[in-house]
């Protein structure tokens, strides 16, 4: 009518490569902000949970002993 041709298939594939263009960039910072956090994990909280668990092992082992020596 007004002599403009739409192909809406190259515009559904145009929009499908926006969306897969955008989807991807997510994924990736995504991706880098949970290595961040993994790294400062191993840095900053790690060591402290090993030494709770190191004093919660000797602990028990404590009770463990306690209790089996008050059963004999």
């Amino acid at each position: 009518m007004f002599g403009f041709a739409i192909d809406l298939y190259d515009l559904k594939r145009a929009l499908r490569s926006l969306v897969a263009a955008h989807a991807r960039t997510w994924v990736g910072a995504a991706f880098v902000a949970s290595a961040m956090v993994s790294i400062q994990y191993e840095e900053i909280f790690a060591p402290h949970v090993s030494r709770i668990t190191n004093m919660w092992s000797s602990t028990t082992a404590d009770l463990s002993r306690r209790i089996s020596g008050l059963s004999l």
